[in-house]
Order: structure tokens, then C-alpha cells, then sequence
């Protein structure tokens, strides 16, 4: 069999004809009516009774055809929503599109890795802000407006640190956080007295770049997350380097330097868990041990 044959076809509609399928109140009403019933098909009458912006069944069927195939399909005699359907009324739900939300600066109560300074977190523009106060590094990481919406201020850092998690799992799974599409990693920093090990995953699709620390990656390893959580660290509702100072030990020692290789150590309670990232920002092995 050939690579081609072997290469699942995918059917491109332009972008611009099918977000226009959507400039209309019936349309997006449509969606939100079938997203109230989100395990059963909804029949015509059904459809047509709970969308009040068209009271006209013809023209409602001329709503309900333009979304059909796109965002709506047929199913057991009538009407449910699309993978992409569901995306959509999401992104409604989330404010990804249409609201907006701030929180000013609030500290953490940790250090920053590079300076010692005070980290603190904020939200504008759609993203969380890990940063320092005295030197200003740290990480803009996307967070839909809803969220913080559903947190106190106080409560906020914590939400912001359970959405990072989920984002560098994704990240780590082999999936660009924006597009789903496959990503390439790879190593290209030791440590230094000045930063950390950093590794870049870029994604070919859509041109995304995000940047993890060898650290966080091997935090990250579901090894690791047991050896932390039984040593009373809960890695999800805090950011990594929360908890690496809290540690008896945490070490990244450079096995290669062309290619980069590292080996990450953490040391609780009379425990380790050593962690082996090769090249490509994968892990090549764990060892959880007694510490000697």
C-alpha cells in the first residue's frame, strides 16, 4: 500500500463560508436549542418551537438546511449538533468570543525560579499571567473570559494553574493546545546559571510555539504525579515550581549536549524519582527508588 492510500482524506471548506453560516440569531439559537438536549435528537417541531427569532416554519427550514452538514446533522428522525456544533455553543458558553474579563495582579506567595522574586497572577486579554514582580519573566497562558467568571479573585490562581495543567498534558500528549494539531518537540537549552532547560514544541499547522522546562516535563509524568501526590503535593492546583522549593531535593544534571539530553531528580521523604527526557522532550524512563 502506498503512503498516499494510506493517508486519511479530509474535506476542506473555506473557513470564511462556513463562520458566515453563523451570522444570523435563528442560527446560533438553533445550536443553543439542540445543545439543551445533548443525548437526544431534537425533531423539526421541537427545533422550531423553541427558536422564537423565526416564526415561520419555511423560513425556518432555510436556517435549519444552511447549518445542516456543518454544525448540525441528522439523527434518529431528528436534529442534533456536530462535533463542530458543540464547539461552538462552547465557545459561547466559555466568552472565548464575546466577553471579556480582568483580575488585577494577585500574589501567589512562591518565588520565581530566576530571581527569587515574588510571582504574582493577573488576567487580561483572554490569558493568565504568571509573572514577577522584580524581573518579569513567567507565562501567558490562554483562559477562556468564563472561567474567571466562575472563581473569587482569591480563588482565581488556582484556576489558573488547574487550566495550565491541563494545557501542558495536552501539550505533552502530542497535541497543539490551540489546533489539535500533531506537534514537534524538542530540546534546545541545558540549564544555565541564568534559566532553566527549556524544550520547544511548535506546531507545523498552525505555526504555534509554547516552551516547557525539562522540569515540567518530567513533573509531568504520571510517575512523578503519584511520587508528588503521596508526598502530599497536589500538582494540579498548583504551578510546578510551587512545589519543586518544597521538595528535599530537585536536581536536572545534562546527560548529552549534542543532542541534549537531561536527567531530572526529585528527592521527599526519604524517596527519589529520577526521570530520563530524551532529545525529543519525550521521557525515556522513570525510576522511583528508596533513597540510599
Amino acid at each position: 500500500m502506498t503512503e498516499d492510500t494510506d493517508r486519511v482524506a479530509v474535506d476542506a471548506r473555506d473557513p470564511a463560508e462556513v463562520f458566515g453560516l453563523l451570522a444570523a440569531e435563528a442560527r446560533v439559537d438553533v445550536l443553543r436549542a439542540l445543545a439543551d438536549h445533548p443525548q437526544d435528537a431534537v425533531s423539526f417541531s421541537g427545533l422550531f418551537a423553541a427558536v422564537d427569532a423565526v416564526r415561520d416554519s419555511g423560513n425556518f427550514s432555510y436556517h435549519l438546511e444552511k447549518l445542516r452538514g456543518a454544525f448540525v446533522r441528522e439523527a434518529d428522525g431528528g436534529y442534533a449538533l456536530t462535533h463542530a456544533g458543540r464547539q461552538v455553543v462552547g465557545a459561547i458558553h466559555a466568552g472565548s468570543y464575546t466577553a471579556d474579563a480582568a483580575v488585577d495582579p494577585v500574589d501567589v506567595g512562591w518565588h520565581c525560579q530566576r530571581c527569587g522574586g515574588r510571582m504574582t497572577v493577573a488576567y487580561a486579554d483572554g490569558a493568565a499571567s504568571m509573572e514577577c514582580r522584580d524581573c518579569g519573566s513567567g507565562a501567558r497562558i490562554p483562559l477562556p473570559p468564563a472561567t474567571v467568571d466562575q472563581v473569587d479573585r482569591s480563588a482565581f490562581p488556582e484556576a489558573a494553574a488547574a487550566w495550565y495543567h491541563q494545557r501542558v498534558r495536552r501539550t505533552l500528549d502530542g497535541f497543539c493546545a490551540d489546533c489539535t494539531g500533531r506537534i514537534d518537540a524538542e530540546l534546545v537549552s541545558a540549564p544555565t546559571a541564568d534559566g532553566p532547560s527549556l524544550a520547544e514544541f511548535s506546531c507545523p499547522r498552525c505555526g504555534r510555539t509554547a516552551t516547557l522546562s525539562g522540569t515540567t516535563i518530567a513533573t509531568f509524568h504520571p510517575v512523578v504525579e503519584g511520587f508528588l501526590v503521596e508526598h502530599g503535593f497536589d500538582t494540579t492546583a498548583h504551578h510546578p515550581s510551587q512545589i519543586w522549593p518544597e521538595l528535599d531535593d530537585t536536581a536536572v544534571s545534562v546527560r548529552s549536549r549534542d543532542p541534549i539530553a537531561l536527567t531530572v531528580r526529585f528527592e521527599h521523604g526519604g524517596e527519589a524519582v529520577s526521570v530520563d527526557v530524551a532529545p525529543d522532550a519525550s521521557v525515556e524512563t522513570v525510576d522511583r527508588s528508596p533513597v540510599e
